[in-house]
């Protein structure tokens, strides 16, 4: 079956970014219940801190979701910024990102990708864990956080 989407990476801030960003920002807000602004900076999507990409629709150019990552040291990335709206979901969107996202940290000579998750993100989980990615101890800025589950993916 032939995708009605395509991928691209994003080069610069535009409204589809911040529009993923945002409604990202708000979903994790109501998940996890709490207010604060959005902690995430774009520029850290940006070379040579990370990469972004984001999922449009091939006929209409709405996106309907993003993917990205930022260096966390010479050899891993961590992977964030992974959305896809409401209305998009199940159509393999998710899953297409993060292939994309994978290829181009393995081509940014990346050994492995890491993240961070939680049990209020169940469908985040199961992505990832089929995905490849496997459970372990919190790292970085998430080790003080309790609802933080992280994960790694070995991408070499």
């Amino acid at each position: 079956m032939e995708q009605n989407f395509t991928i691209r990476v994003v080069e610069t801030l535009d409204s589809n970014s911040r529009l993923c960003l945002n409604h990202l920002w708000e979903e994790i807000q109501n998940r996890y219940g709490f207010r604060a602004p959005n902690p995430m900076d774009f520029l850290d999507f940006l070379p040579p801190k990370g990469k972004f990409f984001i999922a449009e629709n091939r006929e209409t150019n709405e996106v309907m979701g993003s993917a990205a990552y930022t260096k966390f040291n010479d050899v891993q990335c961590e992977l964030d910024a992974v959305y896809v709206f409401p209305k998009f979901r199940k159509n393999n969107i998710a899953k297409s990102l993060l292939v994309d996202l994978e290829k181009q940290a393995q081509m940014d000579h990346y050994s492995s990708m890491i993240l961070r998750a939680g049990a209020p993100q169940p469908e985040a989980l199961t992505l990832y864990k089929n995905f490849g990615f496997k459970e372990i101890p919190t790292f970085g800025k998430w080790v003080s956080d309790p609802t933080a589950i992280c994960f790694e993916k070995k991408i070499t």
